[in-house]
């Protein structure tokens, strides 16, 4: 074959080859860019599985915190809960003990021998003595009463001083000025004023170790009166009286509120001051009547032994302490005898 035709049988195969190795070397390097890109999408697929697990944890801490934080808040809201329910299981208690001390069941609180003697020797009893105390809500007279019984006016140096508001802010202890009297008179603070609460009036005051209690009432019977009535049926060394005070004041106002408006006695006629006189003696005995029944109606409401009220005003017990006569007496010559008969009683060893 010539030489020429050889070259050119050559030159035909060798394109074809060529070809095929550029074909060859092409997708050699398609096959590394896809290695490569493989690679990275690897890598970046691992990138983003760890921030996926990163957050996760992150995710999971967060929650944790979440969880941590709500049952502190839950064990803070249950502790305080929990607080506010003991509070109110005192509250209820202090109430419960309250209503039991005015409806008769007295809290458990009787007097030590300690506290005999402790209240003894504060309030000086004497052996030998009597010794009397007269208790009432703030502004129901006790000062005005102890001195009348006494038969002192008001203004006596040695009278117990009065006023329109409580003016007995500790227990005080009078003389009787009768000649060899075996008595000494108390005046009480107020029952019911801030420093002394209705529940704890007695035990706090002491008022076990006094040999007779005249519990002065008002214009009507109040919790402090119950509480005080009902607390001195548990000790049998107490001798009790219920006195109204005042009498004569309430028997005019009640009088005055049935006259016209504008009604003076001092400035009315003969014919009017004789309807008004008239007036005031109706209203007298609807007084007497209607105390006497409300003081009975709440002793029995509230389970208490029936009492006979006295019903006493100042200048009537200051006249008959004196042996003089007043018009406007009721009652306060049978309180003085009865007072006077247990007093003999008493220190005689009869009761």
């Amino acid at each position: 074959m010539p030489p020429g035709a050889v070259a050119g049988r050559a030159a035909v195969v060798a394109g074809p080859v060529q070809g095929s190795l550029l074909t060859i070397a092409f997708l050699a390097y398609k096959l590394w860019g896809a290695k490569r890109d493989l690679s990275t999408m690897s890598k970046t697929l691992d990138t983003a599985k760890r921030d996926i697990e990163e957050e996760k944890r992150a995710s999971r801490a967060a929650k944790r915190t979440a969880e941590n934080a709500l049952r502190r808040q839950e064990e803070s809201e249950r502790a305080a809960a929990e607080a506010a329910e003991a509070l109110q299981r005192v509250e209820e208690a202090r109430l419960a003990t309250e209503r039991r001390w005015f409806t008769g069941v007295r809290p458990e609180c009787r007097p030590s021998e300690e506290d005999i003697v402790r209240m003894k020797a504060t309030y000086r009893y004497s052996p030998g003595f009597l010794h009397l105390a007269v208790i009432g809500f703030s502004g129901s007279g006790k000062s005005s009463f102890i001195n009348a019984i006494r038969g002192l006016s008001n203004n006596d140096p040695i009278a117990a001083p009065t006023g329109i508001v409580e003016t007995t802010e500790a227990v005080t202890r009078y003389t009787d000025p009768r000649q060899d009297s075996q008595i000494f008179w108390y005046d009480i603070p107020g029952a019911g004023t801030r420093n002394v609460p209705d529940w704890q009036y007695f035990n706090n005051l002491g008022l076990y170790i006094f040999d007779c209690i005249i519990v002065l009432i008002d214009s009507r019977f109040l919790d402090s009166d119950l509480a005080i009535l009902r607390a001195c049926e548990q000790f049998t060394n107490i001798e009790v009286f219920v006195a109204r005070s005042k009498s004569d004041q309430h028997i005019n106002n009640m009088a005055l509120d049935r006259m016209p408006r504008g009604f003076d006695p001092c400035h009315a006629d003969d014919e009017t001051r004789s309807r008004f006189q008239q007036i005031k003696s109706e209203t007298r005995r609807k007084f007497i009547d209607e105390t006497r029944h409300d003081v009975q109606a709440n002793l029995e409401s509230n389970n208490i032994s029936p009492k006979k009220v006295y019903i006493v005003c100042r200048d009537a017990m200051h006249s008959v302490w004196n042996n003089s006569t007043s018009p406007m007496a009721i009652d306060e010559e049978e309180l003085q005898n009865d007072v006077a008969e247990f007093v003999r009683r008493r220190l005689h060893g009869d009761i």
